[in-house]
């Protein structure tokens, strides 16, 4: 009996000194998420409900993720020079601003700058929130400080879905909102009396060498985001046209983020257990069923619902996954690199989903968009499953999984630096 109350509170000492080394920057990142949740189901609905050309609205939906891209590629070393405190006020003060003059340049060619610089900034407040993260944490208490990370920021995401539903009589009043819990955001990690840790410079790792070393991670990572800012993006702007009110959109996109969030333990622990290029390939033909039976559903029913929470359980785990499989395929200190690369595939693909599902959302309506992400989810499935015949699993994995969302920086899935063993398996 005294050992258990050891245990116990050594376990609760564990949590306590996790939460005053990384408590304020979770706080902060998860007021960021909670503006984030419903800024882009707002500028889908506005820019639908402005009569945005296709083509634009395409565009401006994309932009966001193209700015994440970049910023995701460039910012790292602007982190090494500025330190973490400081890069997070800036890029929060910046991205503040941008949001705060949406409802006043409301131009196609406006947004689509904006939200461009929006991502950016959002992509370097993720950075800096996970690599001081990744810092803080050791070998012993690093999967539970990113499950902590995870569950906080996608529950603020979740919640910040149902802000839309507040008053807006000016059209303004949700912008200025979202604008504040940036500036809000500032306050935990500016006061912080945490220590924040050094950064070093890590191997780089191209993203042709990656595509050599674990071809399934870079097709299910560009999948994922293809399949990802497609449905985020688009399907809020076809639901307001068909004059869906918004707390039925907000309900809906809320609906499958916390399918996303309930699926990613359990994915983890089949992925831990089982050839992760089968698991991959099995949540991707998941989707598919869900993607091909929405597209089958008339819009807007109630039923949609529980399949959309399928839906967005199995969305959300192929990158996860993907990410997972390629660090058992690299070496230690190449895990931080492999994550860019995949956050950048991951962001190209992204930024190309919403003008893609836009054309054919034009053509044939929102059931081409649904059969579209399916396809390229079986596509996926395929490379999947001829690796998976042709190529033998590797025997040896130094990281097991951790739930990662791949619009949340690129160091969520960097685990502790084990060495390889002697004649470990790469191949894959």
């Amino acid at each position: 009996m005294m050992r258990c109350i050891k245990e116990g509170k050594g376990v609760q000492g564990l949590l306590s000194g996790i939460i005053v080394s990384v408590g304020a920057t979770i706080l902060g990142i998860s007021v960021v998420q909670l503006a984030n949740g419903y800024l882009g189901t707002l500028v889908s609905i506005t820019a639908a409900a402005s009569g945005f050309p296709p083509l634009a609205m395409g565009i401006v939906l994309a932009s966001y993720f193209g700015g994440y891209t970049l910023g995701a590629a460039t910012l790292g070393s602007l982190l090494l020079r500025v330190g973490h405190v400081r890069l997070f006020a800036a890029l929060a003060g910046l991205v503040a601003a941008c949001i705060a003059l949406q409802p006043v340049f409301t131009s196609p060619a406006a947004w689509v700058v904006i939200r461009l610089v929006t991502g950016m900034g959002c992509a370097g407040l993720f950075l800096t929130a996970e690599s001081w993260l990744n810092g803080s944490a050791t070998a012993e208490n690093r999967g539970r400080v990113f499950s902590l990370y995870m569950v906080a920021t996608n529950l603020a995401f979740g919640a910040g879905q149902f802000l839309i539903n507040l008053p807006a009589p000016h059209g303004f009043e949700l912008f200025s909102l979202a604008a504040a819990l940036f500036g809000l955001a500032l306050m935990p990690v500016s006061l912080t009396q945490a220590q924040a840790p050094t950064v070093g410079r890590s191997p780089r790792l191209g993203i042709r060498a990656l595509r050599r070393l674990a071809p399934v991670a870079v097709a299910g990572c560009a999948a994922a985001g293809l399949m990802g800012s497609t449905f985020y993006a688009l399907i809020p702007a076809y639901a307001q046209t068909q004059g869906i009110p918004a707390s039925s959109i907000s309900a809906y996109i809320a609906t499958a983020i916390f399918g996303g969030l309930a699926f990613q333990i359990p994915v983890g622990r089949l992925s831990d257990s089982f050839d992760r290029r089968l698991v991959a390939a099995g949540v991707a033909a998941g989707f598919a069923v869900c993607a091909v039976v929405l597209a089958m559903m008339p819009f807007g029913a109630w039923t949609m619902l529980p399949v959309t929470f399928l839906l967005g359980g199995f969305m959300s785990t192929v990158y996860p996954v993907c990410v997972a499989h390629a660090n058992d395929r690299v070496l230690p200190e190449q895990v931080v690199s492999t994550s860019g690369s995949l956050i950048l595939i991951n962001g190209i693909a992204s930024f190309l989903g919403p003008i893609l599902g836009t054309a054919i959302m034009g053509r044939v309506g929102v059931a081409g968009v649904f059969l579209y992400v399916a396809a390229v989810a079986l596509l996926f499935v395929g490379l999947a499953m001829w690796r998976f015949v042709r190529v033998r699993r590797v025997r040896w994995k130094d990281r097991p999984f951790v739930p990662v969302d791949p619009s949340m920086g690129q160091l969520a899935h960097v685990a502790d630096d084990t060495e390889m063993p002697p004649g470990a398996v790469r191949e894959g």
